[in-house]
């Protein structure tokens, strides 16, 4: 498990907000796509998904070990 400083974690899963933004807008501009497209549309939510789990197994795992 790889060990980040709380805060810096929490400021990069503050910064996936921005990208689930983009994801939000565009979709809502432009409706669901097809293919390679809807592929794209879906990227904008890759690291807010991935920073969610981080962040939340890293408080999960720190609450345990308390």
């Amino acid at each position: 498990m790889i060990r980040i400083n709380y805060k810096i974690q929490f400021c990069l899963f503050a910064i996936s907000l921005f990208f689930i933004g983009i994801g939000i807008y565009d979709t809502s501009n432009d409706g669901l796509k097809t293919g390679k497209e809807l592929f794209w549309q879906i990227s904008h939510f890759v690291p807010f998904v991935m920073g969610a789990i981080i962040f939340g197994s890293n408080l999960y795992f720190k609450r345990i070990e308390n």
